[in-house]
């Protein structure tokens, strides 16, 4: 019975100890939420602008030794990059979204102008967001072409909101 009693306080020992361990390992690799806009370029995702342009498949048909399973292959891959690159610019919306959240937070300003102002950008972020989904289905069935201009701006806006609040925040 001591023995059981034994093994079960040293199981919940080390139990507690790999708990306290994982929880500082997750606290320590967790980014501060203004330290990641230094190195944040929104140019980043300028390359969706040209990648399902239909330029380079004309290009590529005029090349001697041409099969149309290189263009099939190039346009699944475009599209698997360009797929990429959106989740990563929607994770990178929402990043600026909790920055832009944290700074609120802990500034003197109003934080129902920022509620207002934070739909705002996100509807139209995510409207454009939808728009661009839907030409991508259209172009893989050959209908019509992929503009991500009006994404791209959506977002650049709010980083450039993003960043106009740190400036506020680190002027007070």
């Amino acid at each position: 019975m001591l023995f059981l009693i034994l093994l079960l306080s040293v199981f919940v020992a080390a139990f507690t100890l790999l708990l306290v361990k994982l929880r500082r390992r997750y606290r320590m690799s967790k980014p501060r939420p203004l330290d990641w806009m230094d190195e944040f370029c929104a140019a980043s995702y300028q390359p969706m602008l040209r990648l399902l342009d239909n330029h380079d498949y004309q290009f590529l048909t005029s090349q001697p030794g041409y099969r149309p399973y290189i263009a099939r292959r190039l346009r699944r891959q475009r599209f698997g990059i360009f797929q990429a690159y959106l989740g990563a610019m929607i994770g990178d919306f929402q990043r600026l979204l909790n920055t832009a959240r944290h700074v609120v937070v802990y500034s003197p300003s109003d934080q129902l102008a920022f509620a207002v102002t934070e739909w705002r950008f996100r509807l139209p972020f995510y409207a454009s967001v939808v728009a661009v989904e839907c030409r991508v289905l259209m172009h893989i069935f050959g209908a019509g072409r992929v503009d991500a201009r009006g994404l791209l701006a959506n977002f650049e806006r709010m980083h450039s909101y993003t960043q106009q609040l740190i400036l506020r925040f680190e002027a007070v």
